[in-house]
This record gives C-alpha cells, structure tokens and sequence, in this order.
C-alpha cells in the first residue's frame, strides 16, 4: 500500500523554478507539498499543525529555513511572507516592503527567532510522535550551530546590561536555554545527520538563476531522501 507522504518549508522544498516532474518531492512520490518559496519556519509550523488537525498521512517531511524570516497575518485575511529586504502576500504577491521595513527595524531578534524555531520543532515532533507519523527533518537555511554561533545569538537575548560581569552571565543562561531546546530534538528523525543540510548535500552541483540545486542536484538530494522513506 502506498504511503501518504506530506512535505513542508521554503523554496527548496516547493522548487518552483523547476517543472513538477523534476522537484524532489515529485521524485519521492510526495502527495501534498505546502512549502512556499520565501516562507518561515513560523509558516511551516503553522501549516504543518492545520493539515494535521485534520489529517493523519504516514510521513511528513520538513525543510526548515532561515531563521530571519517571518510570518505575518495580514488584515484581508490573507498572510504576508517576511523576507530581508522583501515581503509579500502569499495569497496575491505583490511587494509588501513596508512590513518588511517595520519587522527588522522593532521587532526582528536573532535569539529570539531561533528559540521560536526549535520549540516549533520539539512541538512537530510531540504532535507526530502521538499520532504515529514518521517525520523527517532537514535544514534548508537554518543557521550553524556550534559553540561559537550559538553563544553569538545568546548574546542577542533580552538581559541585564548594567555591567560585563552580568552581561556575560546572561549570555551563559541564554546559551544553557538555547542548547536545551536542541538537547531535546529527536536526532533519529533527520535525514542522513542531524541537522543536515540540503545546500551542502548538493554543493557540488550547478545552480539555478534563484541560487537553488539545479534538476540534477535536486535529483541528487531526491535519492537521499528515498533512503528514509
């Protein structure tokens, strides 16, 4: 019997900027993809968890993205995509750089975004482990996380500045949180290794305009994928 297979995230998993019979999720006989070029992890959580409300498929496949990115509810019921530099409405396109704009100039924090991301994904991974769904992880843009960059972005969480010793105190206590979250990821569900990158796997194939895998790395990343199925 076939499985249900359901795939999520950003433009390396829609692959719109190639023709259906050549993207990866084609390839690994995906039957639903709700991946949207230049979607969050906040959209991919979101979208995810709705389609699980009310459906149970056998596995589910998540490429989750920059961290930077972010989604926002616009008020024609619509949602806008929040990219650097960019935004639009997912529903009518369009360039929504105002919101874009306002996001990175008063809301936008690095730690912040990346605690949001690893609880969505400890969340995904409750929610699947109760339901008996297979889930596969991979990383589309995620940020690196050794030592050195995870304190980096621990340095970006709201604390006490009031003087250096404080400061680096907090910094610790926030790198304690961050390492938590991951500590508390499922490593047997990701694809090859933990948080094992689609990017790198197809490195040494060309690219596209866009700056994705080509048909051929996209093919490359498809056999990979495969393996875990």
């Amino acid at each position: 019997m076939s499985k249900l297979i359901v795939a999520n995230g950003c433009s390396f998993t829609e692959e719109y900027y190639l023709d259906r019979k050549d993207r990866w999720t084609t390839k690994c006989n995906v039957n639903i993809n709700l991946a949207l070029g230049g979607g969050s992890n906040e959209r991919i959580f979101f979208t995810t968890l709705e389609y699980l409300n009310h459906n149970t498929p056998d596995v589910v496949i998540i490429g989750w993205t920059a961290t930077q990115r972010f989604m926002l509810p616009s008020n024609n019921g619509s949602r806008i995509a929040i990219m650097p530099g960019h935004s639009f409405d997912e529903n009518i396109g369009g360039n929504e750089r105002k919101f874009s704009d306002f996001y990175y100039k008063n809301c936008y924090n690095e730690f912040t975004s990346l605690e949001r991301t690893l609880n969505y994904m400890i969340h995904l991974q409750t929610v699947c482990q109760l339901k008996g769904i297979k889930l596969l992880n991979f990383n589309s843009l995620l940020p690196e996380i050794g030592e050195e960059n995870l304190k980096s972005i621990a340095s970006m969480a709201f604390m006490s500045r009031k003087d250096k010793d404080i400061e680096k105190m907090g910094i610790q206590h926030n790198l304690k949180k961050l390492k938590g979250l991951i500590d508390k990821l499922d490593k047997s569900t990701w694809i090859y290794e933990f948080w094992y990158s689609m990017p790198v796997h197809c490195k040494n194939f060309p690219l596209e305009k866009s700056g994705h895998p080509d048909v051929d790395g996209s093919n490359h990343w498809a056999k990979l994928v495969k393996k875990y199925l």
